[in-house]
């Protein structure tokens, strides 16, 4: 039995459509695969530079532990030190700063061994892996 010349022809005509949409499919897959598996790693000795609303500079040595997204670790600055507890979403990191009477909290970016963040109260900091 043979298929008419219109079936082979939307068979044909199907059939490469579908292999374009896997490989298609495949390559723009392959971007976010590579953000998987690339992820920031944050375990280790930081030492941010801040700079407050009224121009005051301090700085702050962090150690960070990563356990997946979860973040801890400790600070310990010129007048505070205590712990450090955050989370890493893609290269977004948040972090808090508790002290004895007062908490910062920390949001901002990671980019290889840099830390890009600020609080809600204008300080902003640059961080760099020691």
């Amino acid at each position: 039995m043979t298929l008419p010349e219109h079936c082979v022809t939307r068979f044909r005509r199907t059939s490469i459509l579908a292999a374009l949409a896997l490989m298609l499919g495949g390559a723009a897959g392959a971007p976010a695969l590579a953000r998987a598996q690339s992820a920031p790693v944050l375990t280790g000795k930081w030492q941010l530079s801040c700079t407050g609303p009224r121009g005051e500079a301090r700085q702050i040595p962090l150690e960070i532990q990563q356990q997946g997204a979860t973040l801890s670790g400790s600070y310990n600055g010129a007048r505070r030190s205590g712990p450090l507890h955050g989370s890493l979403t893609g290269n977004q990191v948040s972090f808090e700063l508790a002290g004895k009477r007062r908490s910062a909290r920390f949001t901002g970016t990671v980019a290889g061994n840099t830390l890009r963040v600020h609080t809600a109260r204008g300080i902003s900091c640059t961080g760099t892996r020691q």
